[in-house]
């Protein structure tokens, strides 16, 4: 089969795996950035946050509103408890109630228990501020949607093991299967076991990855020692960051699975002579021991070809995958309202019916008719504001002030004012406008109404095209715009036009067409090396020239942040780069997660490049 028939089957694989994964992916919930204690700390199974990458940090939300962890001992659910200091912790089955397993995300950041008997909204917080001995542990809070302490980030999307053609079962000579079902912590090599296949997908499918990992259910192949050590399982990094030392495999001769890792470099994983186990021991051409059956999709995501992938990690950065992402995708948004030619609105709404004009505020209604509100002390009826005071009261000697003696009573001297004639109810509440004769609902930010009709305006300076799309003029504006798609290489053209990021351009520009143009497989793999090699140019590139494929105010923002030369900035500036590579190379239908390491989980990518082809409307925002 040719290398572009069986790249394109590749690709087409991979798409359909994206969609039948969307149904069960697991999260790090992320305390979003900002002040207060918490603030890039990933929730945990004990309720604390905890730096992210540690074991039983991965969320399910169910379709149900539970969010839970799927371990080898079942589902334990995400649970809020109302009166026990509003603390949270986990259930082995759903509940409502004084504690409940159940939540919702209003604003898509914050998470909020349902289904309790909680007077007031009750949402998942941070501390504000605990003594450093003391675990960071999360609580429940009055929701508030401007408290930082309350806004989560779902970061690093990872698809819950399943059996796809990127994975594979890993069988002995013997055909059992390289398995785990007990994934509590800790992740002890014992649990790792050779057993008869069961087909279980979280169990025994594996993904060999191009920087040497080998991943079962999030988890990665790890040793824990040299020679004669047992392997088993541990907590990998964040996406794109490289495996741990102890997580380093390549391929061997007679399909052997050789370790890379520091102090056990050369030795074999081998089945213990338990018969259960597996242990590091030194590699023998032939032993059947050392002999693991794998599939085809090893050769494919398992490459030796290349000596180094380009990614973006960078030592020594302490911005989690999620919190990169979140300032990357602010750049891309400010990138593509200053750079596109044209943006799609987001779905119009309908807002509702209008209501019938009623008093503005300030004002009481009495007989159809508005008046203004009487002075403090006063009460209004029609068009006469009556004190709330009593009109008389019996008294043989003096009066109170405000009062005269008359014959034994004393009568309020100013017992009313005239309130001035009413007028009809003309005006909207401040949460309502008038529009042809009605109050309907304000329109949410950065809609315009027509009735109850509602469709995102275009940014000032921007043409509007209709209801579709917002255009830099009005040239741009097509009667057909939900055909409209930034060409493959817009983006990258535009950026980058001079120093060494320009050049690196002009190199990665040529490698993809080498490689397009490839009609061998020995040509296609030179191609390969050769277009790595300038995509990881281009990245350190990216490090000093950030400004040049962004703009001078982006990369002001980020710099006030993330100071010039640090790791953090270094970072952002290479996936932001990632992007625009990933994004100018998808046409050569290679699977990308072989070709560039980024933050970005595989399953991801598909949006990132939509982002490109059709960017949505927006209005400029501070950096996150």
């Amino acid at each position: 089969m040719k290398w572009s028939s069986r790249l394109i089957i590749t690709l087409v694989a991979l798409g359909a795996l994206a969609s039948a994964q969307a149904a069960e992916t697991s999260y790090n919930i992320v305390g979003s950035a900002g002040s207060g204690s918490g603030a890039g700390k990933c929730l945990d199974s004990n309720a604390v946050l905890s730096p992210c990458g540690g074991a039983e940090q991965r969320f399910v939300f169910g379709a149900d509103g539970t969010v839970y962890l799927d371990s080898g001992e079942g589902k334990r659910y995400l649970q809020g408890n109302l009166f026990a200091s509003n603390s949270i912790g986990f259930s082995n089955a759903v509940a409502t109630g004084n504690a409940s397993t159940y939540w919702s995300r209003p604003g898509g950041n914050r998470l909020q228990l349902s289904q309790s008997r909680a007077l007031t909204a009750m949402c998942l917080s941070r501390p504000l501020s605990v003594p450093i001995s003391v675990p960071l542990r999360a609580e429940l809070a009055q929701c508030s949607a401007s408290a930082a302490n309350q806004q989560w980030t779902l970061a690093n999307p990872l698809p819950v093991g399943q059996a796809d053609p990127g994975k594979t079962q890993v069988k002995s000579s013997a055909r059992n299967c390289l398995q785990q079902t007990d994934f509590t912590a800790p992740l002890a090599s014992s649990k790792l076991t050779v057993a008869a296949c069961t087909l279980g997908a979280k169990t025994e499918y594996f993904q060999f990855t191009n920087q040497g990992a080998v991943v079962l259910n999030g988890y990665c192949l790890s040793t824990t020692g040299g020679l004669n050590s047992a392997v088993g399982l541990g907590a990998c990094g964040d996406t794109g960051v490289p495996p741990g030392d102890n997580q380093k495999w390549k391929r061997g001769p007679n399909a052997s699975i050789v370790s890379n890792s520091t102090g056990s470099i050369g030795l074999c994983l081998e089945l213990a002579k338990s018969g259960t186990g597996v242990e590091l021991q030194n590699c023998e051409p032939g032993k059947l021991s050392q002999y693991w059956i794998t599939s085809t999709i090893v050769a494919g995501n398992w490459p030796a070809g290349l000596p180094k992938k380009p990614t973006t990690y960078v030592p020594n950065q302490t911005l989690s995958s999620g919190q990169v992402n979140t300032v990357v995708n602010w750049i891309q948004r400010e990138t593509s309202i200053s750079t596109t030619p044209f943006c799609y609105k987001t779905k119009p709404y309908d807002r509702g019916a209008g209501i019938l004009p009623d008093c503005a505020d300030g004002q009481y209604k009495d007989g159809g008719l508005c008046y203004n509100n009487c002075r403090s002390g006063y009460h209004g009826v029609g068009p006469v504001c009556w004190s709330n005071q009593s009109l008389s009261y019996p008294s043989l000697s003096g009066c109170r002030d405000g009062y005269t003696h008359v014959a034994g009573v004393c009568w309020l001297k100013k017992a009313s004012y005239g309130n001035g004639a009413g007028k009809a109810a003309n005006s909207c509440k401040s949460n309502r406008v008038m529009q042809a004769g009605l109050c309907y609902e304000n329109p949410r930010s950065g809609y315009q109404c027509n009735a109850s009709n509602c469709n995102q305006r275009c940014a000032a300076g921007i043409a509007d095209c209709g209801v579709a799309a917002c255009a830099s003029n009005a040239n741009q504006c097509v009667s057909t715009i939900s055909n409209m798609v930034v060409s493959t290489a817009i983006m990258f053209a535009s950026f980058a036009t001079a120093g060494a990021a320009g050049e690196v351009k002009i190199g990665v520009m040529a490698a993809k067409d080498a490689v397009a143009a490839a009609k061998t497989a020995d040509d296609l793999a030179d191609a390969l090396v050769l277009l790595s090699e300038n995509i990881e140019k281009f990245l350190l590139a990216a490090e000093n020239e950030l400004a040049g494929i962004s703009s001078v105010e982006i990369e002001a923002q980020i710099a006030a942040r993330y100071p010039r030369g640090k790791p953090d900035y270094q970072h952002i500036a290479r996936e932001w780069a990632a992007r625009n590579l990933l994004y100018y190379i998808s046409d050569l239908l290679l699977d990308l997660n072989t070709l560039i390491i980024t933050t970005i989980d595989p399953t991801g990518i598909t949006g990132v490049m939509d982002a490109f082809a059709k960017p949505p409307c927006m209005d400029h925002t501070s950096m996150p």
